[in-house]
């Protein structure tokens, strides 16, 4: 201890008296410390797919083109380690032009159809009006030639059995319109891995550091078959990617490859298909 002396001075009587007094200083005491445990508790998420981006993939008529079909991020945050699947379906790839007014008839306020559900490619319809009411109409599609249907101004009406749809104006009793639509082959899309297609990656998004899933090497070229016309008609799905047992976890950008083939009888315009994705546990067999 550090001690300080003062000496104060007291006075008593004629004589003077002198006292020391000890004045206590600053004390520094031993540090001490106590010990716990902290519990970080982590729940189990889920296998998602999410994030899809769209795509385009270039062919000319009667040939193939090789791309990406769109991409997603693909993620395990089920905290379990046992792997998964992802697998895809498609739709038919599908054109529905626009309506185009033969020469010296009244222009269409609206030029567009519901979409084609027709099987052919190459198909071209013709209406012609015969009435304020009613029209006729042929077609190319031999499963739906010809034919005869009434409309009501401005609002669309069903041209054949394939889907299409005219809206025509008010006030005419002639004209022709014509319009083009088709549907590739159900069979048109056939996938390629990263082997044998550059677009084909895996990339692990940002904090992730698991090993990546692979593509299945088994289904490399195999034909993902459309299941219909419809956007909602998916074919069979075709496992394309697995995460073996404690790998895949974290989120990954997957754009899976493909060669998508137009048949001969193809329009030079974009037919439109639908893709999706589904995860599920366990690497696939």
């Amino acid at each position: 201890m550090n001690f300080k002396s003062k000496l104060i001075k007291f006075g008593v009587g004629a004589g003077v008296a002198t006292m020391a007094i000890a004045s206590l200083g600053a004390t520094a005491f031993a540090a001490t410390s106590a010990n716990s445990s902290e519990t970080l508790t982590v729940t189990a998420g889920s296998l998602s797919v999410s994030n899809t981006t769209a795509a385009t993939i270039k062919a000319a008529v009667d040939a193939s083109g090789t791309g990406a079909l769109p991409s997603a991020v693909w993620a395990d945050t089920t905290g379990s380690g046992a792997g998964w699947q992802g697998s895809l379906a498609a739709t038919d790839l599908v054109y529905t032009g626009t309506w185009a007014a033969g020469s010296g008839s009244t222009a269409l306020t609206t030029d567009t159809s519901a979409p084609f559900t027709g099987v052919s490619d190459g198909v071209t319809y013709t209406v012609t009006v015969t009435s304020s009411t009613a029209f006729t109409y042929t077609s190319t599609d031999s499963n739906d030639a010809s034919g005869s249907g009434t409309y009501t101004a401005g609002t669309a009406a069903a041209v054949g059995t394939k889907g299409l749809t005219i809206t025509l104006p008010s006030g005419i009793t002639s004209g022709t319109y014509t319009i083009q639509a088709g549907t590739q082959n159900a069979s048109a899309i056939v996938l390629n891995d990263a082997s044998s297609n550059t677009a084909a990656t895996i990339a692990a998004v940002t904090g992730t550091t698991s090993t990546p899933p692979t593509f299945v090497a088994a289904n490399n070229g195999a034909t993902v078959a459309g299941g219909g016309t419809s956007s909602t008609s998916y074919g069979s799905a075709v496992t394309f990617l697995s995460a073996a047992v404690n790998t895949g976890m974290g989120q990954y950008t997957v754009s899976p490859g493909a060669t998508v083939s137009a048949d001969m009888n193809s329009f030079a315009a974009n037919y439109v298909g639908n893709i999706q994705y589904t995860i599920a546990s366990g690497p696939a067999a």
